[in-house]
């Protein structure tokens, strides 16, 4: 292989484990929104059956079940989170290893590809601050 295959199999390497890491960061992103939304949810169940309770009044089988079926949907979402966390921690690695052995050859195109990892860290940190308000 000679040295302009070699470096465009580099760029290409780079490339494809930026755009899985940012398609990472933007899974994250929507599985935390959705995360709220459902917290809400089950949030407002919860304090209709403590309000029932509360008046010594019967909580009704089918508030049950939605309470339990959407405490179900929250762990599942936390732990395709965890899973997402995870990954976007394995795929930057794997983008920082790809850009190493691309600096070797052509360090100026690595710089460029670094910014943008640079960036995606940005975005997800971000969300990060987001998540914890």
């Amino acid at each position: 292989m000679n040295k302009k295959e070699k470096e465009n199999k580099l760029v290409a390497n780079a490339e494809t484990e930026l755009q899985k890491t940012q398609q990472l960061v933007e899974s994250d992103f929507v599985k935390t929104q959705l995360q709220s939304f459902v917290n809400n949810k089950l949030r407002q169940d919860i304090i209709i059956r403590d309000d029932l309770l509360k008046d010594d009044r019967e909580v009704s089988d089918k508030l049950l079940d939605r309470i339990e079926g959407r405490e179900e949907a929250l762990n599942s979402i936390l732990l395709e989170i965890n899973d997402t966390e995870v990954q976007y921690h394995n795929a930057l690695s794997l983008s920082k290893i790809c850009l190493e052995a691309l600096r070797a050859v052509n360090p100026a195109k690595a710089d460029q590809l670094e910014n943008s990892v640079r960036m995606i860290q940005k975005e997800k940190k971000s969300q990060n601050k987001n998540k914890r308000k």
